[in-house]
């Protein structure tokens, strides 16, 4: 089979549009997903099998994602992070909190990056995170900086994906690690059903295009990281697009609710609201996939 590439469904358009498109998104949904999902904007994580539960065990779902990441990208104690596509900081709240790391989270979202600065501040962290709205491959950053680069559910919206590998690798200190959750797609060829739920996916979510898990395993190898491997969490993940989890509920005036939001807010804010059935359709097809990446910079070149 032919395997996919970065750009093997492109839908969002690529270009200086494409981040515009992804900051107004993030602003005008910033307080639905906080209000829904909580501190953490992605994916729970549970045990093969395991049912969502309670509003309690949703958020400890996401809680688990965090630190499966950590574990198994190796995320050492102390490190200096850079969070790529920090959201509203809940990742860089454990990074920073219990892992006592130092910080650092881009976005390209003014409103996201205020508001994690705000929950550092209330829980005592705005010494060890800070965050700004920047460009991920055009960060201002030197050679050399970080322990480590943590993107979760960010690389989705990077149409470059070589240039951020490359990038990672330019940020990294030797022997510095590279930890990635992100939602992929399938390797190989889809179907034309399966390409049409793509690339819905992709123009509600405002992402350029999905590459598999084992095209960011061979773009890390390209870069020159060392270490490289991937894991496939569909199966860990998939519970989260369930209607009981999302909290993505009825609204009370329907339509006109809905109606109201497109016209306060562009019709972009609908994407929100579409994303559930599409993703879980996703994963119950198999065309969409969620899975982590790890990779190490070379101590030596």
């Amino acid at each position: 089979m032919k395997a996919n590439t970065s750009s093997a469904y492109p839908s969002a358009p690529a270009g200086p549009g494409l981040n515009a498109a992804v900051e107004r998104y993030y602003d005008t949904t910033l307080d639905l997903y906080e209000d829904l999902w909580g501190e953490h904007v992605h994916h729970g994580f549970w045990d093969v099998g395991e049912q969502p539960g309670n509003d309690a065990e949703r958020h400890a779902a996401t809680d688990r994602l965090v630190r499966e990441l950590v574990d198994f990208a190796g995320i050492p104690h102390g490190a200096r992070v850079l969070d790529v596509g920090c959201g509203i900081g809940g990742p860089a709240m454990y990074l920073a909190g219990p892992l006592g790391c130092t910080v650092e989270g881009v976005t390209l979202s003014a409103a996201q990056a205020a508001r994690a600065t705000e929950k550092a501040a209330a829980a005592g962290l705005a010494d060890r995170a800070s965050f700004h709205q920047r460009d991920a491959l055009d960060n201002g950053y030197p050679d050399a900086s970080f322990d480590a680069v943590w993107a979760v559910e960010s690389l989705m919206h990077i149409a470059d994906r070589p240039a951020f590998f490359a990038e990672a690798m330019r940020l990294l200190r030797p022997g510095g690690v590279l930890a990635i959750a992100t939602w992929s797609v399938r390797d190989g060829e889809l179907t034309a059903e399966e390409h049409r739920l793509v690339d819905q996916i992709l123009r509600h979510q405002v992402m350029p295009s999905f590459s598999s898990l084992e095209e960011h395993e061979r773009l890390a190898h390209a870069a020159g990281f060392t270490g490289v491997a991937f894991a496939d969490w569909s199966a860990n993940v998939a519970n989260s697009w369930e209607p009981g989890f999302a909290q993505v509920r009825e609204l009370d005036n329907g339509r006109s609710m809905m109606r109201d939001l497109a016209r306060d807010r562009g019709v972009d804010v609908l994407g929100f609201f579409y994303a559930g059935p599409l993703m879980l359709k996703g994963f119950e097809t198999g065309a969409v996939t969620y899975g982590a990446v790890r990779a190490t910079k070379p101590v030596d070149g």
